[in-house]
């Protein structure tokens, strides 16, 4: 008899059910286990992707070190013609994907706190925005060496340059992704979810940001 008059008490005063509640202060406070576990399932992918990087920069370093028999001079040559970067292009790249990992971080910020929760939504917006004009950038940086020569095919250090950006142009996809869902779902999803999906995208999209400096960094100076 007292369930039924909390109930219809809280139905008439507006307040959620108690057993909503006590189900929603059961969830807020498993958050922080569940955040901890999911995070470093993300550590261990992110940490897989840097291997992959790190592999890269081994085989550029010691192909670039491999003689090639040049048929013109009849002798070995250790000559690496490296690739005329659009370095501009690129600098304003890094510049967008620096934004988006900004943006998302304030979002991931306002999401852990009650008051400025709802405004996160236009922050991971920003961000998305940005990461897709980082990719668009990508691309045109990628049709500028087309023009002027440099194809997968044409030499070692082309196609190093094609490998390094086109995988990580492939995981920004992802992180796109990630982002669109959780503008999609931010609503639907309750505020737990909806924590756990923010700072997980977040995170995964500073962990691309820092891969891109790397790779950026290497392909200029290495």
């Amino acid at each position: 008899m007292s369930v039924t008059s909390d109930t219809l008490a809280d139905s008439i005063s507006g307040r959620p059910p108690a057993a909503n509640l006590r189900d929603f202060q059961i969830g807020l406070e498993d958050t922080p286990d569940r955040l901890r576990r999911y995070r470093l399932g993300l550590a261990l992918y992110v940490m897989s992707i840097a291997m992959l990087f790190v592999g890269f920069s081994s085989a550029y370093v010691v192909r670039r070190g491999i003689p090639i028999y040049e048929s013109a001079t009849g002798a070995y040559s250790t000559a690496w013609e490296p690739v005329s970067l659009p370095v501009p292009l690129l600098l304003l790249n890094t510049l967008w994907l620096c934004l988006a990992s900004v943006a998302v971080e304030v979002a991931r910020r306002r999401c852990s706190s009650q008051k400025s929760e709802r405004n996160s939504v236009g922050w991971i917006l920003l961000s998305l925005a940005f990461a897709l004009t980082f990719l668009v950038g990508q691309v045109a940086a990628w049709q500028k060496l087309k023009i002027g020569g440099y194809l997968l095919e044409s030499g070692a250090s082309a196609a190093f340059f094609y490998v390094f950006t086109g995988t990580h142009a492939f995981h920004i996809v992802l992180g796109i992704i990630f982002l669109a869902l959780v503008t999609l779902c931010h609503r639907s999803w309750r505020g737990s979810t909806r924590l756990l999906a923010v700072d997980l995208t977040a995170w995964y999209l500073h962990a691309m940001t820092l891969f891109w400096l790397y790779t950026f960094g290497f392909l200029l100076f290495a």
